[in-house]
């Protein structure tokens, strides 16, 4: 077995290897806060159309609703038209 000879880290050695690692720490935070930001945009996308696509519903119920009434109204005589 070949045994491997390394010097003991330095305060030197274990900054530099914290710089690293706070850098690497860093850009991992940032990539995660991109991901969040995307994905919370797809989310308030979705719920933006869910809205619109409620409202238009509700508009189109309406709508035929008066359609309906109305022929009700003439087919009992209650509206001349």
């Amino acid at each position: 077995m070949a045994s491997i000879k390394s010097k003991p880290a330095t305060k030197n050695d274990l900054d530099k290897l914290e710089k690293k690692l706070n850098l690497k720490i860093e850009a991992f935070k940032n990539e995660i806060i991109r991901h969040f930001d995307v994905v919370l945009e797809q989310i308030r996308h979705d719920a933006m159309g869910a809205n619109r696509d409620e409202t238009e519903l509700i508009k189109d119920k309406q709508s035929n609703h008066e359609i309906r009434i109305k022929r009700l109204e003439r087919r009992a005589g209650l509206i001349v038209v």
